[in-house]
């Protein structure tokens, strides 16, 4: 997964703060970084300034840089024509282009520069798709971005983004999403995420959500992510899908077990995820699970299976569908309820790992 900010020359920050987010997020591990001017918003005469000194200072930390075009800013440049080969020799790698036809991006994406062209996920309908893919594009030079909404109410729906993520991955295409943060940029200030839950959840959430769905690139949209944020960025793991929960159990053993990678079984059960492993961790410790809790199972109980389930304990589940108490089986912990939406994403061979304060 690849992870990546954005910065509008000429709008809400300074040319120093820009200069400093740029190494911050270098810092953090993050090394994509959107260039977008607002027009009419930005001072078009400050951003031109101040663009020189951002393309340099990026490549001098080897951060992959995406550029906005659009017919307007190709005007406000007095660009005529697309001369990839001259964003290539500014160091720009991959531009993003809006209100294209699918015909022209697949012509482009087709250059010998290496420059990769990206285009609105969100806005591409599958008969754009069918266009785009009959014209042959280099699908290695290709990938899709869903656009941000900066006016509450217009994000997209989960639903949404899940099917044109989808729809694209199956063409062999990358996505990317975007992600609100703490300073929202002009004019509205309201944040700029795909999704519209995005909008106000917290940060480390919203980018395990998008881990969860399998994005390619993650960005942060707004113009000033924070400290926290950019390192809740930079941290985030692909291998995993991280759930936050809190003990119920007090037993040494259990806490220690919970505090494993798994892996969800291939055999998918109707009323819990399954881990694979928590059985072999406990047979290695030579320690036994005595019965504690054992009490109803409600959505979201993170269970195991203690020594009165002969074969089977150590087990652990995640119950998503309430069940009965049972003597054998002990509620250890709980996934916090603004999280539990997250299990729908552990499908049979993903890897999991709870995250305790």
């Amino acid at each position: 997964m690849e992870k990546g900010i954005t910065i509008y020359p000429g709008l809400d920050n300074t040319p120093e703060e820009n200069l400093q987010l740029l190494e911050q997020a270098a810092k953090c591990g993050i090394h994509r970084v959107f260039l977008a001017l607002m027009l009419p918003y930005a001072n078009l005469l400050r951003a031109k300034q101040e663009m020189r000194r951002l393309l340099s200072f990026a490549r001098k930390l080897h951060m992959d840089i995406i550029a906005a075009l659009t017919p307007d800013i190709m005007c406000a440049f007095h660009i005529s024509h697309l001369r990839l080969e001259a964003f290539r020799l500014m160091g720009i790698h991959t531009l993003y282009l809006k209100n294209f036809l699918p015909e022209d991006l697949a012509e482009l994406s087709r250059n010998p520069y290496g420059i990769h062209i990206q285009f609105s996920a969100s806005r591409m309908t599958m008969n754009d798709l069918r266009v785009l893919l009959h014209e042959h594009p280099n699908l290695r030079q290709l990938e899709a971005i869903h656009s941000g909404y900066d006016r509450e109410g217009t994000g997209m729906s989960e639903e949404n983004l899940i099917r044109r993520t989808v729809m694209l991955h199956r063409s062999g295409i990358r996505v990317s999403a975007l992600l609100p943060s703490s300073r929202r940029r002009s004019p509205f200030h309201a944040g700029i995420p795909s999704l519209e839950m995005h909008r106000h959840m917290p940060v480390d959430l919203a980018c395990r959500h998008y881990a969860a769905i399998g994005m390619d690139s993650i960005f942060f949209a707004d113009s000033m992510p924070s400290s926290e944020e950019l390192h809740a960025l930079g941290d985030l793991s692909s291998r995993e899908i991280g759930l936050r929960a809190q003990f119920i159990t007090r037993d040494a053993l259990q806490q220690q077990l919970l505090r494993h990678s798994f892996t969800a079984h291939i055999d998918e059960a109707r009323d819990a995820v399954r881990a694979m492993e928590g059985n072999d961790i406990i047979a290695g410790t030579g320690k036994r699970i005595l019965p504690e809790n054992t009490v109803e199972r409600h959505v979201g109980d993170i269970t195991i299976d203690n020594e009165t389930c002969t074969g089977f304990m150590g087990e652990v589940q995640i119950i998503k569908r309430s069940s009965p108490a049972s003597s054998r089986t002990n509620v250890a912990a709980r996934i916090r309820e603004e999280e539990a939406f997250l299990i729908n994403y552990v499908i049979p061979g993903k890897k999991f790992r709870f995250l305790f304060s």
